[in-house]
């Protein structure tokens, strides 16, 4: 019985689509094969909930989108997900963010060192650290969201990040 959805070939190589007539991709050159006949890539594996996972940050919406890139380039999977948690629980005080809506950015525990180091990284110049940041240079983009700054600037135009 026909499967029916093989009503076109496809090419393996390129996914471009053909009749069924067609037997030979005019690209690649390889043979076509119909959709069933493709190899199904298997589902991704699923990943935890963040109580089975590890905190590396919480704050607004541009630090976790800045976290999270460097993350991806790192290759440390990881979850965002909005942040409840009262600051007792382990969450960040929404004060420090004008109230803004913060997010938590999660890890499996065998990466969270890691992600740690990268967060150091990227969120240098967080209060606390800024006496040890340098001088901002010609070419110098904000460490949170990549924006790039003006040689006097003290805070990102984009996502606010102060830079005193």
């Amino acid at each position: 019985m026909s499967n029916p959805t093989d009503n076109v070939k496809l090419c393996p190589e390129c996914g471009d689509e053909y009749t069924l007539q067609a037997s030979d991709c005019a690209d690649c050159r390889v043979p076509l094969v119909l959709p069933s006949q493709l190899e199904q890539a298997p589902p991704p594996e699923a990943f935890p909930e963040v109580d089975e996972l590890e905190c590396v940050r919480v704050g607004p919406i541009a630090w976790t989108r800045a976290l999270s890139t460097v993350l991806e380039q790192g290759q440390i999977r990881h979850r965002v997900e909005p942040d409840n948690r009262t600051p007792e629980e382990g969450g960040a005080d929404r004060r420090e963010f004008d109230g803004a809506d913060v997010f938590g950015t999660w890890v499996m525990p065998d990466d969270l060192e890691r992600a740690k180091q990268l967060d150091a990284e990227v969120f240098v110049h967080i209060i606390g650290q800024q006496a040890d940041a340098p001088e901002a240079a010609e070419d110098e983009v904000c460490p949170a969201c990549q924006t790039p700054l003006a040689v006097d600037a003290l805070e990102c135009p984009d996502c606010g990040l102060a830079f005193n």
